[in-house]
């Protein structure tokens, strides 16, 4: 089971009545009195083991929270729906061990990165609020303090082998391609994964996943390519699609992607 699987059913939510959602480290909770609805949020520590729990009614909102969000929204024919999105900035992934890649080899990394909440109106209308189901770290990635680009960071084992892939329903996988189309060999000990030009996929037996994409990496000269697919890998069968990419701006995006690949 998936919080949202297939297309995003609209809130249907008592008058005066507390819901909760549980996903990751994240505790959301949504409350509608007549066209307003309140919204607040809490986080678990990291270190625990992630939240799993569809949206359902609570007896009361946690003592120690406060409303952040006042969300207005005027009766009409639109409702609300409550859907998953990647994340609005790059990733940068720092696999748990330096990636060497042989003269003329290639290889594939699955990896795993924290799911955005959103709330917002029907038929992909407006974002009206969102939230990351992991705290996401901050990491500056550059050249020095003007040349470079602001990225979430994350740590991850980046397995080679499709079955030792791990599903986490708080999180999406990316099939990452790495061509090395030289002569030298390649160490790469970081990961530039662009997610905000990417969509959001759901398959019943295999999660959440991403668009496939490939670097193919000249090291001798630095010049690198990078293309995304049209589907996550082909060994998942049917996929559908959840949310469709924040940004249509792949061109930028992937020259930023480039700049970052090599540590």
């Amino acid at each position: 089971m998936s919080i949202v699987a297939r297309k995003a059913e609209p809130l249907c939510l008592a008058e005066s009545q507390w819901y909760e959602m549980q996903l990751g480290d994240l505790f959301f909770y949504v409350m509608r009195k007549g066209d307003v609805y309140w919204t607040t949020q809490d986080y678990q520590e990291s270190s625990s083991q992630a939240l799993f729990k569809p949206i359902g009614p609570v007896s009361d909102l946690p003592e120690h929270l406060e409303i952040k969000e006042k969300i207005y929204f005027p009766e009409t024919s639109e409702q609300l729906v409550i859907t998953l999105q990647l994340a609005d900035k790059p990733y940068q992934v720092n696999p748990a061990a330096d990636v060497k890649i042989a003269p003329q080899s290639r290889l594939i990394l699955y990896v795993s990165t924290p799911l955005w909440l959103q709330v917002r109106a029907e038929d992909e209308g407006e974002i009206l609020a969102e939230y990351p189901t992991v705290i996401p770290r901050l990491s500056w990635v550059g050249k020095n303090t003007t040349e470079g680009s602001l990225c979430y960071s994350t740590r991850t084992s980046a397995p080679s082998v499709f079955s030792e892939v791990k599903h986490y329903k708080h999180r999406a996988l990316t099939a990452l391609g790495l061509v090395n189309d030289g002569e030298q060999l390649i160490t790469i000990d970081r990961l530039s994964l662009p997610l905000n030009i990417l969509g959001l996929y759901h398959t019943d037996t295999g999660g959440y996943w991403t668009e496939s994409v490939r670097y193919r990496i000249k090291p001798e000269t630095g010049e690198t390519t990078i293309v995304a697919g049209q589907r996550p890998p082909e060994e998942l069968g049917d996929v559908r699609l959840i949310s469709r990419a924040r940004s249509t701006d792949k061109t930028s995006r992937f020259r930023t992607a480039m700049n970052l690949i090599m540590g």
